[in-house]
Parts: C-alpha cells; structure tokens; sequence
C-alpha cells in the first residue's frame, strides 16, 4: 500500500510542476514532468493488478533488483493484460517518451510548434485515465489554486466545470464573478446566510457585497470590518500603497 501512494503522490508532484510550467512557457521542463507524470500514473493502474507487472523482466528471480518497465512498453504491457489504451492515446505516449529522452540525454529535434499542440492531449490523456481507471478525478487531484490554469486546457476539466455549473444552477442564486480561490465563473451561489458558496472548488467561506471604497458589489474573502466593508482588490490596493510609503520613508522621500 505504500509503493501505491508513493507512485500517486509523485505523480501529483510532477504534474503540478507540469502545469506551473506550462503556465510558464517552459516547455521542456513541461514535456519532462508531464511526461514523468503518465509515466508514474500509468505503473499505478499496473502495480495495482500485480507489483511485479512494473518491472521490466517480471521472471527474474531477484525481481526488486530489476529495473521498471520503460514508459514506451507501458501502452503494450496493458494491452496484453486486457486494458489496452486508445489507439490515438498509445501513440501520443510513446511520442512523448521519445521527445523525454531527447531532452534529457541529447538534443531536442521535435517541433516546438506540434510539443504545443500537443501537450495539452497528454495532460487530457492523463487526467482521463486517472478519473477512469485510478477512481481519482483531478479536481481531487490537484491544488486548487492550479484549478484555473486547466481551465479551458483540458476536455476532461470541462466536465468537472459543467457539473459544478450544472450544480450552481440548481442550487439557484447563481453569481457571474469569478471565485477568489479557482476562477470559476456562474459556479457560486448566494446562500440564504449571505455566505458565497462554489460548487467547483467547494469554498464556503465567501461574501457577497458592496465595497465602501470602489462601489462594486463583488465576491470577496474577507469579513466584513467594523469601519467599513471592502473588496479584495480594494485591501489590495491599500496594503500595496501602505508597503510603497514605507519603502519612500526608508528612502528618505
């Protein structure tokens, strides 16, 4: 049960780092992590049928000296198991195994423009497959802050938008700001309590008013002030400015 959530929980790791540096234009750190990532999940789904289906010569006698399964032979491995992978998503993965090993030990040759393409398949691939064949579905998965950057970059993540919709519009007292904490938008519901609620990421603790400061009735995380009530953009703004007069002060101005 530990190798289990040993493989789980790196691949969380990885594929966080994936999306951050995805976010970020880094594609080859991108491509490596993401890559890592399938790579760690796909010996979850193996491990689980038997622990010694992750390793390369399942016959050796000294089966824990062996070395892994290679990501390429993973797709293979499934099929003759009986849980062969798509056509389309067996391809993609050996792809990416191959364009891992040019970074990693020689010179990129891949386009650049087909990696950015592609990229996102792969992380659809995989958030599929972990929804499908792990029972983990990736908004159980992944950091919530990260809820935005998959935001329109995945398929599967739409789904887990539209329900969260699907359930906003049935709870009723829908809002179209976006939440404070994952950016969903038409996801909040206005509770009797004057509490927000968001039905994508499952944060309660918001409120729904008008700002003393800038006039603009929006959500926001902080409890109302005894002198006043005001947005997030607005405290912001004004711990920003506190911050500029103490940088002036120590300047001298």
């Amino acid at each position: 049960m530990r190798r289990t959530t040993s493989l789980l929980s790196s691949a969380k790791e990885f594929l966080v780092e994936a999306l951050a540096n995805y976010k970020d234009r880094k594609r080859q750190f991108a491509i490596v992590h993401a890559v890592t990532a399938t790579e760690l999940v796909l010996k979850e789904r193996l491990l689980r049928v038997n622990p010694a289906l992750i390793f390369r010569n399942i016959d050796s006698p000294r089966l824990t000296n062996e070395q892994t399964i290679a990501l390429a032979q993973i797709p293979q491995r499934l099929a003759n198991l009986g849980m062969s992978l798509d056509t389309a998503e067996a391809v993609l993965i050996r792809t990416f195994a191959g364009w891992r090993n040019q970074i990693v030990h020689h010179m990129p040759v891949f386009d650049p423009k087909v990696a950015d393409q592609q990229l996102p398949q792969l992380l659809d691939t995989l958030a599929l497959f972990l929804r499908r064949d792990l029972s983990t579905p990736l908004e159980t998965f992944l950091p919530k802050q990260l809820y935005p950057v998959v935001l329109g970059l995945l398929k599967d993540w739409k789904r887990v938008v539209q329900a969260a919709e699907a359930g906003a519009r049935k709870e009723g007292g829908v809002l179209r700001d976006a939440c404070p904490q994952c950016g969903g938008i038409s996801v909040m519901c206005l509770r009797g309590d004057g509490r927000v609620y968001c039905h994508l990421c499952a944060a309660g603790h918001y409120r729904y008013d008008r700002c003393d400061e800038c006039g603009r009735q929006t959500v926001s995380t902080f409890s109302a002030f005894d002198t006043g009530n005001f947005c997030d953009d607005c405290i912001e703004a004004a711990g920003d400015r506190y911050i500029q007069q103490l940088i002036d002060i120590e300047r001298g101005k």
